[in-house]
């Protein structure tokens, strides 16, 4: 079996070499193995593609630089994926650090496996000074299944499957993903491999660190905005295939009314966010993606 650990980097010159030494550590500490890691610089200004050049130059590992001058990170995961030789792929940020024994975790869950399976694993906070956010720190292992939201069930700074599952998906979706409008193509990929009878699970062993940076509340209401508009295209997106992802919108404007009456606790009070800015976010989101898929209806129209 041959593994492909997959990393899409932009402008991060000053941090990426401490992930990639993360992954050689890992990989060694795995050893043997057939192993490659694939970096996408997707239209980096900076000298982050210099940088991964004189890594791996002294690392001795098979590296693919690859370059995706379009902005957004799905684009710059299918870029990998269509390169990626691997039986088993592994996905990471370019702001984490895999554990020394993340390698061996991720082979020993994949030996066990007997159906198809995307899988995510543990995300801790690298840095103690950065807010708990985009983090997953849930001590028991579990399976996605109806009612759960979606959204941070796996990230997509800790997600390993096989490529029969990513052949069975298919591509991410390049309308979704940091540069768009909508962060979320690990979520998109999560509801996608659960309509297609793939199990979703998440594991607690499997440990990278997340040294995201973000120290404010202002931050940290973009971040969440950005998720929120997310959330409310996927559920247009998917309306014919998981049809019950909506109820979440429904359940949070009742948690609205809740919280108004002082009933509900706010849905994220350690940085002032409540379930009105859920909702909010979630319509905008509804709109600005059909919107998108109108327009795009229209131009095809008008073109043929």
């Amino acid at each position: 079996m041959k593994l492909s650990v997959i990393v899409a980097t932009r402008n991060r010159a000053h941090a990426i070499i401490e992930c990639l030494d993360s992954i050689a550590a890992a990989i060694a500490n795995a050893a043997p193995l057939d192993a490659e890691v694939i970096i996408v610089d997707n239209g980096s200004a900076d000298d982050t593609a210099d940088t991964i050049k004189a890594w791996t130059r002294a690392s001795g590992l098979r590296v693919k630089l690859l370059s995706e001058p379009r902005t957004g990170k799905a684009r710059a995961l299918n870029c990998a994926l269509r390169a990626a030789e691997g039986d088993l792929l592994a996905f990471t940020d370019d702001d984490c650090r895999l554990h020394s024994e993340y390698i061996k975790d991720l082979l020993r869950h994949d030996a066990a496996d007997i159906g198809l399976v995307l899988r995510g694993g543990r995300v801790e906070l690298g840095d103690p000074f950065d807010l708990a956010l985009t983090i997953k720190t849930d001590d028991e292992a579990a399976d996605y299944a109806h009612p759960m939201h979606p959204a941070g069930f796996i990230h997509g700074a800790n997600m390993t499957t096989s490529r029969a599952v990513a052949d069975r998906i298919g591509l991410f979706d390049e309308r979704f993903g940091p540069g768009t409008p909508f962060p979320g193509e690990d979520c998109d990929y999560v509801i996608r491999a659960n309509a297609a009878g793939v199990r979703v699970q998440y594991v607690p062993d499997m440990i990278v660190l997340h040294f995201h940076g973000r120290r404010d509340k202002q931050t940290a209401h973009r971040l969440f905005a950005g998720y929120m508009r997310a959330n409310g295209a996927l559920y247009i997106k998917h309306l014919r295939s998981s049809p019950l992802l909506i109820r979440h919108l429904w359940w949070d404007i009742r948690h609205w009314v809740r919280e108004l009456r002082g009933h509900s606790t706010p849905f994220m009070a350690e940085v002032g966010i409540g379930h009105r800015q859920v909702v909010i976010g979630n319509i905008i989101g509804m709109f600005h993606f059909t919107s998108l898929q109108v327009r795009a209806y229209l131009i095809s129209l008008f073109r043929s």
